[in-house]
């Protein structure tokens, strides 16, 4: 797994939201919120999680990484997914 492939998983599963706000991949650079934005609630985040967490065999412990204020942006993703153990 690499950045790429995390970042091309995360992109596909928010292709139909990003539809219903008229935004294109392109503007979803590595500091934009998923959540501030409005683009995902919390709950809708959390999903997307855990399909991430199925896609790589992963599970995240939110209970560790939630004070991580970068946590929901398009970034904070990729490496929590890329870093963690």
């Amino acid at each position: 797994m690499n950045d790429k492939e995390i970042k091309e998983f995360l992109l596909e599963r928010l292709e139909n939201r990003l539809k219903i706000y008229g935004l294109s991949r392109n503007e979803l650079k590595g500091d934009f919120d998923l959540v501030k934005s409005g683009l995902l609630d919390s709950m809708a985040f959390v999903n997307l999680i855990g399909d991430m967490e199925e896609r790589f065999g992963m599970e995240i412990d939110f209970e560790s990484v939630k004070e991580d204020e970068l946590f929901t942006t398009i970034s904070g993703v990729i490496d929590l997914f890329l870093n963690w153990r």
